[in-house]
């Protein structure tokens, strides 16, 4: 393999059309209640479907097998389990994207480039090219793991996109996207200012980044519960590694940084099994509980064995105790997606169109354990969709025009009733005095 230049993957096989989750919906805060018959269901992922193993040698360890091109450059196994794990990821995050693959504004201005970094099994880039023929989706990785199939506006190359070489070889993109990047990048913020330097001016860039830390809102999550200990060696290990997993709630603060505008954040919510009641939450809880299980060896193996010092077998036995955890849905946990989207200014424009940050609470963070109980409810409440959308309307300025409106429109109808008022009032004063006269002329 060439270091100097993308090595471009053919494919030579009709494209197949792609299955997607369209009996899923979106899955917020406010809808997350928990079933009164836990017991209700079980997992069962028999009719997934993994793709074709790769035609390179690949570096085998720990039972895994992991990409032989810059090897230890990407820490987590390529092998056929992670690539069924990783379509049924893309399914998952559509459907809590309400069906949607992307959510900055691309149809306003259709993009004539795009690019997805880490792209994986590339199910993302084949469905970008279908919903956008007109445009070149290329997807850069570090495993050729995507399936055999041709798409004509579909290119995917296998490098680093951290080295600096990559950047000057390719022409300017008009949207660029990442997801599930934790834990992948040494600086994560680099890959920010790389894409936005090669962006077109009034390109978009956007990160869809799960935040691991595990959420619960009624307490229900005891302080010994598996999941907790486990996410908090997932973040020592990555720490100790270089490789930071808590980048999604810094996301928006570096895009703004880099000089990107128009920059949005939404927040979603996922439920780590199917504890709640909601049918479609169930479901999609069920979900989540397999990809959970299926990617916790994933991620653990290399982090645990290097950065901690356990033995796989040590990690194994670990690792039986966080499923565990995971399938026990008398706790009502879950973890939060960050997305963040981002515009490149153009050159005629003010440096910046990003709307202020509201000033209300943000949800619980790191430092949560010195708020008060005050404070928690409150941000617990303000992480609700419906506080939330109120909240914006009562501090965005639009909202205080309209107000202003509406009470300058019910002065008029007060001042017109008035006067409506008065004239009848002078009438009748007029047909008396008018009768009065007839009286005594008579």
């Amino acid at each position: 393999m060439a270091a100097s230049a993308p090595d471009r993957l053919r494919k030579d096989k009709p494209l197949r059309p792609l299955s997607s989750a369209t009996d899923l919906t979106d899955f917020t805060h406010s809808t997350l209640e928990p079933d009164s018959d836990p017991q209700s269901d079980d997992y069962d992922n028999s009719e997934i479907q993994s793709l074709t193993p790769s035609i390179f040698d690949y570096v085998k360890k720990y039972g895994r097998t992991y990409h032989g091109y810059r090897a230890g450059a990407y820490p987590f196994p390529n092998d056929a389990p992670e690539i069924e794990r990783l379509d049924m990821q893309h399914v998952i995050l559509t459907a809590l994207f309400h069906q949607r693959n992307y959510l900055a504004p691309l149809k306003v201005k259709r993009p004539k480039r795009m690019l997805d970094i880490g792209c994986g099994t590339g199910k993302w880039c084949f469905e970008m090219a279908n919903e956008f023929p007109k445009c070149r989706v290329e997807g850069i990785d570090l495993s050729p793991i995507q399936p055999k199939i041709s798409c004509e506006n579909v290119d995917f190359f296998m490098d680093d996109i951290t080295r600096p070489e990559w950047w000057h070889c390719t022409q300017p993109y008009d949207y660029i996207h990442t997801r599930m990047s934790l834990g992948i990048f040494n600086d994560f913020r680099e890959i920010i200012q790389k894409s936005f330097n090669n962006l077109n001016p009034g390109g978009w860039m956007e990160s869809q980044e799960l935040y691991p830390k595990v959420y619960c809102n009624d307490g229900t999550m005891p302080s010994d519960y598996a999941l907790l200990e486990w996410t908090a060696n997932e973040d020592d290990a990555a720490m100790r590694l270089g490789r930071p997993l808590r980048i999604a709630n810094k996301l928006k603060r570096w895009y703004e940084q880099a000089g990107f505008v128009d920059v949005h954040e939404e927040i979603f919510a996922i439920p780590v099994n199917s504890w709640p009641k909601d049918e479609r939450m169930k479901v999609f809880g069920k979900w989540f509980y397999w990809n959970m299980c299926a990617g916790v060896h994933a991620w653990s193996i290399e982090y645990f064995v290097t950065a901690l010092g356990w033995s796989p077998a040590e990690v194994e036995v670990y690792l039986a105790h966080v499923r565990t955890a995971l399938a026990d849905k008398s706790v009502h946990a879950y973890y939060k997606v960050y997305v963040v989207w981002g515009r490149k200014p153009r050159p005629d424009e003010p440096p910046s169109k990003t709307p202020k940050p509201p000033d209300w609470p943000q949800p619980p963070g790191d430092d949560e354990k010195n708020l008060s109980w005050s404070t928690r409810i409150l941000m617990v409440l303000l992480s609700c969709s419906w506080v939330n959308s109120t909240v914006k309307l009562k501090k965005s300025p639009l909202y205080h025009q309209k107000k202003k409106k509406k009470k300058k429109k019910k002065k008029k109808k007060k001042k017109k009733k008035k006067k409506k008022k008065k004239k009848k009032k002078k009438k009748k004063k007029k047909k008396k005095k008018k009768k009065k006269k007839k009286t005594t002329s008579s």
